[in-house]
C-alpha cells in the first residue's frame, strides 16, 4: 500500500497510508470506529478502490489477485446461502474457485460444527453462522486472507478457541492474513504486527511488533510481551478518543 488515500464527496476516509506486508505476515489493523480499517480491507478485496495511491496483492492488482482465486474474505455479517447446509456452502466456495483446499467436513469439524453439518443457515445460531462463514471463506486455501472482525458474532470462549485454531492452522498452511479488529488482546494474540490507525481521518499513528513467535495460545496472555503491547495500544487509542472528545 503506498499513499492510500480513499475519500467519500468531501469526507476523507484515510490519508496516505503506507503499508508494506510480507508474504505469510499476519497483520491486525486496530483503531476507533471509523477511522478507515474496514474500508481498506475492502479495498484490498477488490470491493473498493482508492482515491488516490496504489495497492499490489503479490505485484498484482487486487482484481487480478481476486480473479486469480488468491483472496479469501470474511466478512462481519454472514455470507452464507440460505438454501444450502453448512456442508454445501463450504463446498460451493471450492467448486466456485476451482481450488481442491481443505476437506469441507473436516473444517467444520475443526470449528465445532460436528453434527450440524447438514443444517441449513435458519436452524444454526449466529455464532455458528459465523462459523460457517469463516469455513466458507478458507475452505479453497486462499493465499490472502482477509479477515473484517469475524469472530465478533462468538462468545468469549468460543473466540478464544477458534483464535487458537487459526493460528495453529496458519502454522501448518501459511497465509497472508489481513485482519479488522476492536479486540485489542485478540490482535496482540494473533498478529505478528499491530498498525494502529488515529481517528478519521484514518492514519498510521504507529505499527507495534509483538517479537513473540505464532502461534501463541491464550497463555500468552501472560507473557510481558503481550502487557507490553496491549497497553501500548491502548495507550494510543485512547490518546486519539480523548482528543476527538476534546475538539468535540
Amino acid at each position: 500500500m503506498r499513499g492510500v488515500t480513499r475519500r467519500f464527496g468531501q469526507m476523507v476516509a484515510l490519508e496516505k497510508v503506507d503499508l508494506e506486508i510480507a508474504a505469510g505476515e499476519f497483520i491486525a489493523l486496530v483503531g476507533p470506529s471509523g477511522c478507515g480499517k474496514t474500508t481498506l480491507l475492502r479495498m484490498v478485496a477488490d470491493l473498493a478502490t482508492p482515491s488516490a495511491g496504489e495497492i499490489l496483492v503479490g505485484g498484482a492488482s487486487p482484481r487480478q489477485a481476486r480473479q486469480a482465486r488468491q483472496l479469501g474474505l470474511v466478512s462481519q455479517r454472514p455470507a452464507v446461502l440460505p438454501w444450502k447446509s453448512a456442508l454445501a456452502d463450504v463446498t460451493f466456495t471450492k467448486q466456485i474457485a476451482r481450488r481442491p483446499g481443505y476437506p469441507s467436513a473436516g473444517l467444520l469439524q475443526d470449528f465445532g460444527l460436528a453434527g450440524h453439518e447438514y443444517k441449513r443457515p435458519g436452524e444454526l445460531s449466529g455464532g455458528m453462522l459465523q462459523r460457517v462463514n469463516i469455513a466458507s471463506a478458507i475452505s479453497h486455501d486462499p493465499d490472502v486472507l482477509l479477515m473484517d472482525e469475524p469472530f465478533s458474532a462468538l462468545d468469549e470462549m468460543r473466540r478464544e478457541e477458534i483464535g487458537d485454531w487459526l493460528g495453529e492452522e496458519l502454522r501448518k498452511r501459511p497465509k497472508t492474513v489481513l485482519f479488522v479488529t476492536h479486540h485489542i488482546d485478540e490482535a496482540v494474540v494473533l498478529a505478528d504486527r499491530l498498525v494502529v490507525f488515529s481517528r478519521s481521518p484514518g492514519r498510521v499513528l504507529d505499527i507495534v511488533e509483538i517479537g513473540s513467535p505464532r502461534p501463541r495460545t491464550q497463555s500468552f496472555r501472560s507473557d510481558p510481551r503481550f502487557v507490553r503491547a496491549a497497553a501500548h495500544v491502548r495507550g494510543l487509542l485512547s490518546g486519539a478518543t480523548s482528543k476527538r472528545h476534546a475538539e468535540g
